[in-house]
């Protein structure tokens, strides 16, 4: 069954805010049930969008990520 991204990143987290301390993802992949692939491949995705602010847009069917950055850089071209 494919789980919501979203929730697996929320789970992520919450699971880190409630150790209070670091966890190996072995440890956090035994703890909240998903396979260590998936944690290693979602805690890459939150590292990038630290790095880098979004906009996430749910839909129905999709998930669509809008760059803050870009955003800011192509309304200030629109003003000059």
């Amino acid at each position: 069954m494919r789980r919501d991204p979203l929730k697996i990143m929320e789970l992520i987290i919450r699971m880190l805010e409630e150790e209070g301390e670091a966890m190996s993802i072995n440890q956090i992949a035994q703890t909240t049930g998903l396979h260590n692939v998936t944690v290693r491949r979602y805690v890459r995705i939150m590292e990038v969008v630290r790095q880098e602010p979004m906009e996430i847009i749910q839909t129905r069917h999709s998930i669509i990520l809008r760059c803050e950055r870009l955003r800011r850089e192509r309304s200030d071209e629109g003003d000059k």
